[in-house]
């Protein structure tokens, strides 16, 4: 009889053994994580005849992107052409997470109304000659996407984005 209960113990003790570290990494695999972002050096436009979020049709641009655990990475935006040229300005605002649901790094408004109450303003602007330069960072890997709205005006503004590691 004892011969009986140490084996039923070593058969549950090997099941264990294997079921623990299986399931483990069976759910480690199926958990979408997001690669850290490669350089980006790319030009986008668009124009726009409102400058509110909640204005389902504004022309919005994004950048999302991935910083790996212990990098830096520096996000510039530099506007090249602006409606109304020296007094034209775009708020930068950011969402804690990646979201690239857009089509080349412009989507309209209405396509961020499911994280709307997640993006939050910040302090900086993008003005022609004032570019926006924020370094991103920490100990552990973590992802954003910068939103702004193309600025009202009809006319067409251009902005020059550039992603690139620094140490």
């Amino acid at each position: 009889m004892n011969k009986v209960k140490i084996l039923g113990f070593v058969a549950i003790l090997a099941m264990i053994i294997v079921a623990v570290p299986t399931s483990y990494f069976m759910d480690f695999s199926l958990t979408p994580t997001q690669v850290p972002t490669k350089e980006m050096n790319f030009t986008v436009s668009g124009s726009s005849d409102c400058l509110r979020f909640l204005n389902s049709s504004v022309s919005t641009i994004y950048v999302p992107f991935t910083v790996a655990a212990n990098e830096n990475w520096q996000l510039t935006i530099n506007c090249t052409k602006m409606p109304g040229g020296a007094n034209g300005y775009a708020d930068i605002y950011l969402y804690s997470g990646y979201w690239d649901s857009g089509v080349n790094n412009t989507c309209k408004s209405l396509d961020l109304y499911p994280i709307l109450n997640a993006i939050q303003p910040t302090d900086h602007q993008v003005r022609l000659g004032n570019p926006f330069v924020e370094t991103y960072g920490g100990s552990t890997q973590r992802s954003y996407t910068v939103f702004f709205v193309v600025p009202p005006g009809g006319q067409q503004a251009t902005f020059h984005i550039t992603y690139k590691q620094v140490f």
